[in-house]
């Protein structure tokens, strides 16, 4: 399943390009984002209901957040469902969405750095070497960038910074998933965060003529919003019960795979050399980080992570 979203992903972003020659991206990002909120709710609360009914009590679908949490939460709210939404559409606004789309094949290797430094993940010889290839591809794709004929080095760097608030996010969530469950903090998440991000969107919201947009435009909104983003984090979590984070990273790099590709067939786009040279450096850094890369005691760490991401049944019920 996690699979399939990738690609529906990478579809996203040609979708997020095709609607922003009509909206500003803030506009776009937190129209999408509250319909993928309203989705993701949706399809938890499916879950929750469903879970509850198996048990001989009830089970809290919001629980109640211990106080010395709270700045956590906070914290991961707003990076997670407001500055990084927000900095990964202004970000694509100036660039391409096949470009915006490789970016994201970063993410293992920042994961893996962040998970090395905060001791939430291990790195043997290949993930190292992974990085180094990451690293490389990133240069090329900067300098790429900086070329007078693309201009897209101000765009390249706030993706980047949106990428590493991502990245950041999934490594600080680990405490409270394991504390409360996957589930229920995802949605206060996005519940806190999404607000603050509609009321600072609110004045570009008022501006936009919502009766003249097209119809891709639309189906950016409603479809990528409720699939792409609602599901999609949905998928996330439901893997982060089985996988670490940096593994689930690791999925994003199908996406400019699709990406690119689908860029191809539905607008002419077509990546530059360095584009795809740093590409192949990415995405091979990616697979030396997570599937050369594993360590001889991957079992007890699966199990650990495992553990994280799954509230234990005397927690969840009340007494």
């Amino acid at each position: 399943m996690l699979v399939l979203f990738t690609f529906l992903w990478g579809a996203n972003f040609i979708l997020a390009e095709i609607a922003l020659k009509e909206m500003s991206p803030i506009s776009f990002s937190v129209s999408r984002f509250a319909t993928g909120g309203a989705a993701m709710f949706f399809v938890m609360y499916l879950q929750y209901r469903a879970k509850s009914g198996h048990k001989h009590s009830s089970i809290s679908f919001l629980p109640n957040i211990k106080k010395k949490d709270w700045p956590r939460l906070l914290l991961i709210s707003v990076i997670g469902a407001t500055l990084a939404p927000w900095l990964g559409i202004e970000g694509l606004g100036l660039t391409h969405g096949a470009r915006a789309s490789l970016w994201l094949a970063l993410g293992p290797a920042v994961s893996t750095a962040c998970g090395y430094f905060l001791r939430t993940e291990q790195m043997g010889t290949y993930g190292f070497l992974g990085v180094i290839l990451a690293v490389m591809g990133t240069l090329i794709l900067g300098w790429d960038g900086l070329q007078p004929e693309r201009g897209y080095w101000f765009g390249d760097l706030i993706l980047i910074f949106a990428l590493i608030l991502t990245i950041i996010e999934l490594h600080l969530i680990k405490p409270l998933a394991r504390d409360y469950g996957p589930i229920p903090i995802v949605a206060l998440r996005t519940a806190i965060g999404g607000t603050l991000y509609i009321f600072i969107a609110s004045p570009s919201l008022l501006n936009v003529s919502w009766t003249s947009l097209g119809l891709w435009t639309w189906i950016a909104i409603l479809a990528g919003g409720g699939i792409g983003v609602g599901l999609g984090q949905w998928v996330k979590v439901r893997a982060l019960r089985k996988l670490g984070p940096t593994q689930v990273v690791l999925y994003g790099n199908l996406v400019p795979i699709a990406a690119l590709l689908i860029a191809w067939l539905s607008i002419g786009e077509n990546p530059s050399l360095p584009e795809i040279i740093s590409a192949l450096f990415i995405i091979s850094g990616a697979i030396l980080i997570q599937v050369i890369d594993r360590e001889p005691d991957t079992p007890y760490q699966d199990a650990k992570v495992n553990s994280m991401y799954s509230k234990p049944e005397k927690e969840t019920e009340n007494p």
